[in-house]
């Protein structure tokens, strides 16, 4: 089976057939060439992507919307994901989406198609079936005429155009000019390359291990992607036989909702430093039974990520926050003391975590908020907080040195996530 990834590019062959590229996302741009077509997968924007280069051939355009659609149902089908939109991308009229998406700069064209009177028949689409009958026996050949107005004008001027005129008179030189290096602006990314794991080899990897004792597996999720047990009973000769199969859930609730008594295992690729998935148990057992209730906190509008966004929502009371899921990223609070004009102020950089400890990491004490996105029937991110620890929220005041020296308030930072 292919590894898939949520970013991987494709060039199209002339035979009709893809090609995988190993390119990072910031170094993207360097693939593109005015003859080139490339298919881009995003999926974590659901977006596919079909980049034209100006002077790609017809032939490679066409045939490059049916290796989409069929990248698309093979992603769908082998890797669950979920269904990309198939996006059009011409060179030097990219979408502003795609623009963005790579934190580029509309290409411009320099390359100029080569005059039309010196595209014969035979130099057309091979693929195209004429019909036409083939005759036996020798056959004159005729000359073929061309006709430009540009050239019978320069007839009229008295300037020889016959191919042997135009040679004597002319520099040996392309048609196309050479194509300039282009200046994008680039916003920072993560230096590791964001593999995405296989959902069907999480799910298995989860569900070989047994629950712990008075604990049952409620749900997984995987990236942003929320699945439940499903039952289905076969009968087999007179017997029912009953399978447990996990299918992703396509309606989720909306709104943030807070899980309390629950256990939270998270999975990891040590490797990698992303989160694999996440098993979500619930309490079967004596003790305090798992609840899940809806919050009545709200997003808030101002934040440009999700990230930023829960950033700027407090925690609930007596609890701090540790740790913030968005899809395979796991991010944690770094706190530095910082002497400013001789007084000790603490500020809080959240930053995304690189190396883990372990492969397995068991949450039993701990209050998780989960965030759903109804409209796009996904997990947006999952927040870990923490009971009896004072607040990292820039909306509360930070540790001071002592009680008399005023107090500042903390600051955070967050490396860019790219949008759903």
């Amino acid at each position: 089976m292919p590894e898939y990834e949520y970013f991987m590019v494709f060039r199209l062959l002339d035979s009709g057939e893809r090609e995988r590229i190993e390119v990072e996302e910031e170094d993207l741009e360097s693939l593109f060439g005015p003859e080139q077509v490339y298919v881009i997968v995003k999926e974590d924007i659901r977006r596919i992507f079909i980049w034209k280069g100006a002077r790609s051939p017809v032939r490679k355009r066409f045939i490059s919307s049916r290796v989409a659609s069929g990248l698309q149902e093979e992603l769908v089908k082998e890797a669950a994901f979920h269904r990309c939109k198939i996006v059009s991308v011409d060179q030097g009229d990219e979408p502003v989406e795609f623009l963005k998406t790579f934190h580029l700069e509309s290409m411009e064209v320099t390359d100029k198609m080569e005059d039309m009177r010196y595209i014969r028949n035979v130099d057309k689409d091979p693929t195209r079936t004429t019909g036409k009958v083939v005759e036996d026996g020798p056959k004159e050949e005729k000359e073929e005429k061309y006709y430009s107005p540009a050239l019978e004008e320069l007839k009229r001027k008295g300037v020889d155009v016959s191919i042997e005129g135009m040679k004597a008179s002319q520099p040996k030189t392309r048609t196309s000019t050479s194509k300039p290096r282009r200046s994008y602006q680039k916003k920072p990314t993560p230096s590791r390359s964001k593999s995405a794991p296989n959902k069907k080899q999480v799910i298995n990897k989860i569900i070989e291990s047994e629950p712990p004792k008075d604990y049952e597996r409620q749900n997984l999720v995987i990236g942003k992607s929320l699945f439940g047990a499903t039952s289905k009973v076969t009968n087999v000769f007179g017997e029912d036989v009953e399978e447990i199969e996990w299918e992703e859930i396509k309606k989720v609730p909306d709104g943030i909702f807070l899980l309390d008594d629950y256990i939270f295992q998270i999975y990891f690729d040590k490797n990698a430093g992303l989160v694999e998935g996440i098993e979500i148990l619930k309490n079967t057992g004596d003790g305090n039974p798992s609840s899940m209730k809806k919050s009545s906190v709200e997003l808030p509008e101002n934040g440009t990520s999700i990230s930023e966004k829960i950033l700027n929502i407090d925690p609930p009371e007596n609890y701090a926050r540790e740790n913030l899921i968005v899809e395979h990223n796991l991010y944690g609070a770094v706190s530095k003391k910082v002497e400013v004009f001789g007084e000790e102020q603490i500020e809080t950089d959240w930053s995304l975590v690189e190396k883990v400890p372990k492969e397995i990491i068991s949450l039993d004490s701990h209050l998780f908020r989960v965030f759903f996105n109804q409209k796009d029937k996904c997990v947006d991110a999952i927040e870990i907080i923490n009971k009896g620890k004072k607040s990292n929220n820039s909306n509360k005041k930070p540790i001071e040195k002592n009680e008399s020296t005023s107090k500042s308030r903390s600051k955070r930072k967050l490396p860019e996530i790219p949008k759903a």
